[in-house]
């Protein structure tokens, strides 16, 4: 199944800087949220999509075999990015969020790191695929605090897993099988920190046309205060 990409990134209103990135190939696609100091969030987001270029033009002899592959590029995009960080003082500390989705035959294979997202719109519905790899969820899932509480909560910011800052990194993967119509919707947490999921349904809803959707969204973001970098990737089945 083919699909047709609509992505849009966005400094926002605050931020005199845009360290999101994203990839838009053919059957590969990512949103990426990079961290660090002076320059080095967008070299971290922009080092981390490499690896992943490559899948675009690779055969797969079955869905393992395409799951397994994404999840190899995104732990080689963590050992470039850890790399360049060390080779280079001046990047030392600097990571990503990513969220990629590889389209094999009928189904999108989701790797998945950090807070970037990953939504499925289907029938009027959106659904959150991924987790966020974030202190605030983990917060949620042990029960301390509820979802409205986790998107004021002070340390809503505070990565718990990300591309480059380790070894050893644990890829969140999942299996997608795609219908006419569906859309995927990755973004960065300049949407998602400040647009509830309803707020993206309603947009989605409203913009049947994907440019125009994908715009709109960066416009809802920025309107909210547009207080971080705002990237939007909408693939379309």
């Amino acid at each position: 199944m083919d699909v047709t990409a609509h992505g849009r990134t966005d400094v926002g209103r605050q931020r005199e800087r845009n360290e999101d990135a994203l990839l838009v190939r053919t059957r590969v696609f990512a949103v990426a949220d990079g961290m660090g100091g002076h320059r080095a969030g967008e070299v971290a987001s922009a080092t981390a999509l490499g690896p992943l270029e490559a899948l675009d033009a690779a055969t797969f002899a079955d869905e393992d075999a395409a799951r397994t592959a994404l999840v190899e590029a995104v732990l080689a995009a963590n050992r470039a990015v850890a790399t360049r960080a060390q080779d280079e003082p001046d990047l030392e500390g600097m990571g990503t969020t990513l969220t990629a989705v590889l389209v094999q035959g009928g189904t999108a294979h989701v790797a998945h790191v950090g807070d970037s997202r990953a939504y499925l719109h289907r029938d009027g519905r959106l659904l959150q695929l991924t987790d966020d790899h974030t202190l605030v969820q983990a917060l949620v899932d042990q029960g301390r605090i509820t979802s409205d509480q986790a998107r004021v909560h002070n340390s809503r910011s505070v990565i718990t897993r990300a591309v480059g800052v380790g070894a050893e990194l644990e890829v969140d993967v999942l299996a997608v099988p795609l219908e006419p119509g569906d859309r995927l919707l990755l973004c960065s947490d300049g949407l998602s920190g400040v647009v509830d999921d309803a707020g993206i349904a309603s947009v989605l809803a409203a913009h049947p046309d994907g440019d125009a959707a994908a715009a709109a969204l960066v416009d809802v973001a920025n309107a909210a205060g547009g207080p971080d970098n705002v990237t939007v990737l909408l693939l379309e089945a």
